[in-house]
């Protein structure tokens, strides 16, 4: 008797699961909606359906302003034959000297895309676009005001204008400068975003290298911003999905930024208004600077084109100090993967199955 009242309920219970289950669609958390469906960035231009509803906006008032990334792809540059440098020649022209401290941060991926061979090929004209003129300004602007020996700078900007902006800091600061390149993704002919665009970047500005013997130099990091691109978008299963993110390891840690003399942080972004806080990638290893007694400096473009006395930056950071609170991230999202088909080079090498779901990421190299 107590066997057939247990086969009874459970009959009972898969019948109620699979009623319940009926007609069902697959939802999607409210902190990262679905705003439509990527096809991919072809020479230019991307190709992207959308099925969010419109914002709603009260009658007389102005429309809201587009997100960062839509803004973006509506500044598109224009592609123009470009000649190529081989593989090794680029690389050479960015590569810090070994004895170089932070030259085991530099990433070389991107370089590598290049042929093992000179040639010319069409590539977005960088220099045609607006952030990347305004980035050269803010670094020849800072470059006046000179650069404090106990401050590590992560420039997150698009690709082009963080290379412009680093280039143009190296050949015109008093200081010698060490840029490290964390691009860690390839062109591709139906990519998700414009690494072409980087890569035109890195052809296009040349950087001062430090001399081998300089004892110290000013850290400045070269950041993407396209490298999150997207994040509440399915992508097509023939797009190639050439984001990523950064590891806590891609950056120093605490205890070897205090060995150098680094005390603070100053996080460069094209726009304050933008971006409130770092970039989800980074929140781990900026919380962990905090915790350490690092000081986090938010900076901007428009902050850094204001002509600032020689020796008077420090005038510049106070007002900008802010502090990392603990909040969610994309990381933590298992949808984003979900969503990204497999083909994002993030944490993982491949889907792990967690609690019978698949968790989709991307070795990072």
């Amino acid at each position: 008797m107590r066997t057939f009242v247990l086969q009874a309920r459970c009959v009972a219970g898969l019948a109620a699961l699979m009623a319940s289950l009926v007609g069902c669609e697959e939802t999607m958390p409210a902190q990262y909606p679905t705003m439509g469906t990527v096809s991919y960035y072809p020479d230019g231009e991307v190709s992207m359906t959308t099925t969010a509803p419109p914002p709603t906006v009260a009658p007389g008032a102005p429309p809201p302003p587009p997100p960062r990334t839509q803004r973006y792809l509506q500044t598109l540059p224009p592609y123009r034959d470009t000649a190529q440098p081989s593989n090794v020649e680029l690389m050479a022209r960015w590569q810090l000297p070994p004895t170089n401290v932070w030259a085991r941060y530099q990433k070389m991926t991107l370089f590598t895309a290049l042929d093992s061979q000179p040639r010319t090929a069409p590539m977005p004209d960088v220099s045609a676009l607006g952030v990347v003129s305004r980035a050269r300004y803010a670094a020849q602007c800072l470059a006046a005001a000179g650069l404090p020996n106990d401050t590590m700078w992560i420039v997150d900007l698009r690709g082009a204008a963080s290379i412009a902006f680093g280039a143009t800091l190296s050949q015109t600061a008093r200081e010698p400068v060490s840029l490290v390149a964390t691009f860690n993704n390839w062109p591709a002919e139906r990519e998700l975003v414009p690494a072409d665009e980087t890569l035109a970047g890195l052809i296009a500005f040349a950087p001062q290298l430090p001399d081998p013997k300089a004892l110290t130099t000013r850290p400045v990091f070269m950041l993407d911003a396209w490298r999150l691109a997207f994040r509440g978008d399915y992508t097509e299963d023939d797009v190639t999905d050439n984001r990523y993110m950064l590891s806590t390891s891609d950056l120093p840690d605490a205890a070897t930024l205090r060995a150098r003399g680094i005390t603070r942080i100053a996080y460069m972004v094209e726009d304050r208004d933008d971006a409130a806080n770092e970039e989800d990638d980074l929140y781990a290893v900026f919380r962990a600077y905090q915790a350490a007694g690092i000081t986090l400096v938010l900076m901007d473009l428009n902050v850094c084109a204001q002509p600032v006395a020689r020796g008077r930056i420090e005038e510049v950071f106070a007002p900008r100090v802010y502090v990392c609170l603990e909040r969610r991230t994309i990381l933590d999202d298992p949808w984003f993967y979900h969503r990204a088909r497999g083909g994002f080079g993030g944490v993982h090498a491949g889907p792990v199955y967690v609690g019978g779901s698949p968790h989709y990421g991307g070795g990072g190299g």
